[in-house]
This record gives C-alpha cells, structure tokens and sequence, in this order.
C-alpha cells in the first residue's frame, strides 16, 4: 500500500514539475524504467534511491509524503490508502483543528448509524 502511495505521489510530483521520466532519471541518476515501475507501485524503493529521487524533483522529504495532494479519482484508492490520505490531511493541523474535526466527523457518523437503524 505505501509502495502505491509513493509511486502515485512521484508521478504527481514529476508531472507538476513538467519532468519526463527520463528526465528525473538523469537528474536522480538512475534508471529511466525504474521510474516507470516505482510509479506503479512494483518496486520497493531504499532509502537511498528515494532520496535521490526528492533531490531530482526538488522537494522536501515532507513534500514527498503529502499524500493528500496526490491528483487520483479516490475511488481507486483501497481502504489503508484512503486512511493514510486523510492522515496525511490531518498531519500538519493542530490538536484543537484535529479536536474539532474528530467531533465533526463523529456527529456525522452517528447521523448516518442513525438512518440505517
């Protein structure tokens, strides 16, 4: 699952920047088909090579991982997926917003448990 986040969060962010993914392989210094199948989610990517990657795209390390901003219909996304986007939304607020929200969220829950009975 992160595997699949990471992958779609570097095509977003090689996308933005206008990139090919040859040229962010020249830039990383790795393999161009390497991209490819890390955007899809079937390597599993070290430390080493995706640091490399972030330097290529020129983001943070924080920048890599705001999974919420990943441009994806959410309807592809898998239940983990889904809850590590919406972390990833709630991350940087702070514990009052996070409060606040927790209520929200649970008042419509309830709401919705409610119609179902």
């Amino acid at each position: 699952m992160l595997l699949k986040l990471i992958g779609e969060r570097l095509r977003y962010l090689r996308k933005i920047n206008n990139l090919t993914q040859e040229e962010l392989a020249e830039k990383a210094g790795i393999n161009a088909s390497y991209i490819g199948s890390v955007e899809r989610g079937d390597r599993n990517i070290s430390i080493e090579t995706l640091e490399k990657i972030i330097n290529g795209l020129n983001v943070t390390p924080t920048e890599m991982f705001q999974f919420h901003e990943i441009d994806s219909k959410y309807s592809s996304f898998e239940n983990a997926q889904l809850l590590e986007t919406i972390n990833s939304l709630l991350y940087h607020r702070s514990l009052e917003e996070k409060k606040l929200i927790y209520r929200i969220i649970k008042d419509i829950l309830e709401t919705m448990d409610s119609k179902i009975d």
